[in-house]
């Protein structure tokens, strides 16, 4: 039986900069391989599903990339929002995003429209909706990950939060 985890967090302006490996992202980054790790071999999850946004949703793809040399039988789903996702970003993340994308066992496309103002919480609430499990990188404030977060409460999902900054688990 397939059991899933999603991602949610916040973009690089909330966390230690677009630098995954700055020191603060870099501890933060190894402390969510980490609750992976813990879900692959302790929850027996088997899918992760990533938003696709920069920051914590781009870094977590690339995590389960590379565990998938551990851990061949774990997949990657990508949940883009919409059809021009990375249309705004620098080339670098453009980059980034379609390598991800390129490795991925599955994309689905939650809007097939471009971008729109409800684009980013329909994506959000996909995700939930499709995993056992979310794991949250978040500082408690409120925005996109807030709003993902609460959503998951009310679906009674089984919700690990780390704190960006403290690197506390909850």
């Amino acid at each position: 039986m397939t059991k899933s985890c999603c991602f949610t967090g916040h973009r690089p302006n909330k966390l230690h900069g677009y630098n995954p490996v700055t020191e603060g992202n870099s501890k933060m980054l190894w402390k969510l391989r980490e609750l992976i790790i813990d879900q692959i071999e302790n929850n027996h999850v088997d899918t992760f599903i990533t938003g696709m946004a920069l920051g914590i949703d781009m870094w977590a793809g690339r995590i389960v990339l590379k565990l998938k040399e551990k851990y061949p039988s774990i997949k990657l789903i990508a949940a883009v929002p919409c059809l021009n996702h990375s249309g705004k970003w620098n080339q670098a993340s453009k980059n980034e995003w379609q390598h991800i994308i390129d490795k991925c066992d599955k994309v689905h496309y939650v809007s097939n429209e471009a971008y729109t103002a409800w684009c980013m919480q329909k994506r959000n609430e996909w995700m939930v909706d499709n995993a056992d499990y979310v794991i949250a990188v978040w500082d408690g404030t409120k925005g996109g990950t807030g709003n993902c977060v609460n959503y998951a409460r009310k679906k009674n999902k089984s919700i690990t939060s780390l704190h960006p900054m403290s690197l506390e688990v909850v």
